[in-house]
């Protein structure tokens, strides 16, 4: 296995831990925490994200992906059709309009 591969394998388990932090949260509520845990779901998130985003910025030092992967003008048109399809899903009654 290269070096490459084995951050691309990181980087898959890395979105598969934010994937399940993702899901606990909606199943179970953002400021929960288990008895077995030290964080909540939102805190637990934030570290899930956090590790992906190192993952990310190892694979950027090694020129796996473009050195300009946090393309700020990418990530806003992101947003806008993100916001574009809530708002859509808020008009057919599939998402509650309130600020929650």
């Amino acid at each position: 296995m290269t070096k490459e591969e084995y951050l691309l394998t990181c980087l898959g388990e890395e979105c598969a831990e934010v994937a399940q932090a993702v899901s606990k949260a909606l199943r179970f509520g953002l400021n929960v925490n288990f008895l077995d845990q030290d964080k909540t779901n939102r805190e637990q998130l934030v570290s899930e994200l956090n590790d992906l985003l190192s993952v990310v910025r190892l694979l950027a030092d090694e020129k796996t992906i473009q050195p300009e992967w946090c393309n700020l003008i990418a990530q806003k048109a992101k947003r806008i059709k993100v916001e574009k399809y809530m708002h859509i899903s808020q008009k057919l009654g599939r998402l509650d309009s309130e600020n929650n």
